[in-house]
């Protein structure tokens, strides 16, 4: 019981705000500098990039990180805007947000992109994540009735938030998506969200796949696997492998396969002139056996 209580205090804790706000600033300059021109040497001038309009840059960064909770009032009839009423707290993720990207010597932005700050922004991430999603579960259990749609659809955006707000902060900062693909493509992040609701979904209605695992065992284990996943995402491309899994999966149940198949039995299907020669072939070799 202690550790549920600490779980779910875990996210208002001073050491999981400066990771997770700062994980998410530099997610954006990350996006941004990916994008930026080239100097005269070839290398990246990025500072050119993050001097456009500040304000936007600010509005933007605000946006990827309350998205959560703005997408999850939204969706459950509340207020939007309330966790923006906490000023202290805006203040704070505003501060964050100008270490990142205007700090003397560049000295934030480098601490945040070393493998220390990365391993422990994956850990407090992974362990949000899953506290994020389970409240999103059971809000929208308590609102909708414990309808399985709507908790799905809730946990997910709660626990994916800034990806599905992504494009709305590409427009912030002027730098729109090259095709209209990129605006419903669900990246790693928000399957995971989805994954976790999911599971979270069968939980609450006791569903037989769960294998009579309670609440508590269920996020324990969801808590070692997505943050051994977080681990392995930071040394391997674990996104190549979802991805592979993925077009395997379309392949075979969303028309790749069956395609291939019509094709494979058009080609064995002779055209009527060379079905006539075929004719005209076995009659000679008949006439000759005789």
């Amino acid at each position: 019981m202690n550790a549920q209580l600490i779980l779910k205090q875990f996210p208002s804790h001073i050491l999981f705000r400066i990771l997770h706000y700062s994980l998410i600033t530099l997610q954006l300059r990350d996006e941004l500098e990916g994008g930026a021109p080239f100097g005269k040497r070839g290398t990246l001038a990025p500072r050119s990039s993050l001097e456009w309009q500040p304000l936007s840059l600010w509005l933007a960064n605000i946006l990827m990180t309350y998205s959560g909770d703005i997408l999850g009032n939204l969706f459950l009839g509340t207020l939007p805007l309330e966790p923006l009423c906490n000023a202290h707290d805006v203040l704070f993720c505003s501060f964050i947000w100008y270490i990142i990207f205007f700090c003397p010597l560049d000295l934030g932005h480098a601490v945040a992109r070393t493998v220390t700050f990365r391993v422990l922004a994956a850990t407090m991430t992974a362990i949000s994540q899953v506290v994020i999603i389970e409240k999103g579960v059971q809000l929208a259990g308590s609102v909708y009735g414990n309808a399985s749609i709507p908790m799905l659809v809730a946990g997910t955006i709660m626990g994916s938030g800034a990806e599905l707000l992504r494009p709305v902060a590409s427009l912030l900062i002027n730098k729109c998506q090259g095709n209209n693909h990129a605006y419903v493509k669900l990246s790693t992040n928000s399957k995971l969200a989805l994954m976790i609701s999911w599971l979270y979904v069968l939980e609450t209605n006791h569903n037989h796949l769960i294998l009579g695992l309670t609440r508590h065992q269920l996020q324990g284990y969801l808590l070692i696997l997505l943050i051994t996943f977080k681990y392995l995402s930071l040394a391997y491309r674990t996104d190549h492998l979802i991805w592979l899994i993925e077009s395997r999966i379309c392949y075979t149940f969303f028309g790749g396969l069956y395609s291939d198949l019509s094709k494979f039995f058009n080609r064995q299907t002779a055209s009527p002139e060379q079905n006539g020669w075929v004719a005209v072939i076995l009659a000679t070799v008949c006439r000759c056996g005789q």
